[in-house]
C-alpha cells in the first residue's frame, strides 16, 4: 500500500487525526500537521515525487523510530515507519518520510 502513496494522499488529510498503535494498550493520537514535496531534482529517476510528513503529538509521547500501524478515520490502516525529530512548541514530532 505505502508504494501508491503520493503526496496528494496526504494533503487533503492535513490537519486531522491519525492514531499511532504503539501496542495492543496505547494508541497514540497525533495530528498531521505538515505534508511537504522535497525539492525540484528528488524526483529523478524516481516513480513517484519523494514527500515527508510530519505528525505532533503531547510532548511526553517519545517512542523509538520504527515502524508502527496507522490509523486515520478517512482512509484504511496502514504501517508506517515514524522517527520522533524531537519536540516544538506544539509536541512531540514524528516524521514519515516517502521515496
Amino acid at each position: 500500500m505505502l508504494e501508491t502513496f503520493t503526496i496528494e494522499t496526504f494533503q487533503p488529510r492535513l490537519g486531522e487525526i491519525f492514531h499511532i498503535v504503539v501496542d495492543d494498550e496505547t494508541r497514540l493520537p497525533t495530528k498531521l500537521t505538515e505534508v511537504f514535496p522535497w525539492g525540484p531534482g528528488a524526483a529523478a529517476g524516481r516513480d513517484r515525487h519523494p514527500f515527508s510528513l510530519i505528525f505532533h503529538t503531547v510532548p511526553q509521547a517519545v517512542y523509538p523510530q520504527q515502524t508502527y500501524r496507522v490509523e486515520n478515520d478517512n482512509m484504511e490502516p496502514f504501517e508506517l515507519f515514524l522517527a520522533p525529530i524531537g519536540p516544538d512548541e506544539r509536541g512531540m514530532r514524528y516524521e514519515a518520510v516517502f521515496t
